[in-house]
Order: structure tokens, then sequence, then C-alpha cells
């Protein structure tokens, strides 16, 4: 009797793998060069907007070429950062259908996390809202030497939340906003 459970368990699971196998994986490995295909649209599409923003503004603007290109590369680097979260989100919600995993309790538990970082983290909400309105009204840029909370360096990285600086010794530093 036991060896008939063992036999027909494994047949069993052997005819599932396959079926999974026929109909299930081709879509997994589509969904996979899509997204490949997806992320380096985005990036040579970023690329072209920046050269294309750039043809545009150079010598026509009040400010050096300089400013303009530090501008850009800040700018290009968010929509870059935003567009790859937005796609991979995109693709793992997929892909979790794909394996039948059912992304309505996780969609919800998101919402719900949302919530709770929306009244307990009121800190990180400024810290975004200033981030914002620092890259909006051009205040500071990367490739920019500035001094931030009495720490002078080269400005590495400008996100919405920080600021990456390098100072004079080489020495990272990472600042709110």
């Amino acid at each position: 009797m036991e060896k008939y459970l063992t036999t027909t368990f494994w047949e069993t699971f052997a005819k599932n793998l396959s079926e999974w196998v026929v109909t299930e994986l081709p879509a997994i490995l589509v969904l996979l060069v899509l997204l490949g295909v997806t992320l380096r649209v985005v990036t040579f599409s970023i690329r072209k907007l920046k050269k294309l923003l750039a043809h545009r503004t150079v010598n026509k603007a009040d400010e050096p070429n300089l400013e303009i290109e530090k501008r850009l590369n800040t700018l290009m680097g968010i929509i870059k950062r935003v567009a790859t979260v937005f796609i991979w989100t995109i693709f793992v919600m997929i892909f979790l259908r794909k394996i039948n995993i059912d992304i309505a309790p996780i969609l919800a538990g998101a919402g719900i996390v949302g919530l709770a970082v929306g009244f307990g983290a009121q800190e990180l909400v400024r810290d975004f809202i200033s981030g914002f309105f620092i890259i909006l009204e051009n205040q500071i840029r990367t490739g920019d030497v500035a001094i931030l909370n009495g720490t002078g360096g080269l400005v590495e990285k400008i996100e919405l939340r920080t600021i990456t600086l390098r100072d004079l010794s080489g020495t990272v530093h990472v600042f709110q906003n």
C-alpha cells in the first residue's frame, strides 16, 4: 500500500511538473525577456532624452553649460530610478500571478503599511518634500561643491530623501534633506 501511494505521488508530481513546464515556463521566460528589453529601452530613452534636452538648452539659457549638464544628470538619475522601481514592481506582481500567488493580500498589506508610514514617518515625508523642492528649485546638483551641515565636498548623488557628499579626504557623507 505504501509503495502504491509513493508511486502515485511521484507520478502525479511528475505530471503536474511537466504540465507546468509546458504551460507556464514559456510565459515566465517571455516575461523575463520583456523585463530586460523594457529596462534597456527605458535606459536608452532616458539617455536620448538627456541628449535632446541638453542640445535644446545649450546656449539658449542664461546658465553655463556645465550647470545645465549637472541639473540634467540629477533629474535623469531620479527619473531612471523611479522608472526602474515602477517596472520591477509591475514585473514582480505579474510574476507572482504566474506562479499562482494571489497578489490582492499583498497589495492590501502594502496599502496598510503605506498608511502606517504616512502617520508614523513624518520626518521621512518631510525629507521627500524637501528633496523635491531642492531639485525643483535647482538649489544643488550632482557635481556641485557644497557645504552641508558644516561638511564641505563634492555632491555625488541627490535623491529625493538624501544628498551624498564626498569630502576632500574621500569620506562619503549622507545627509537627509
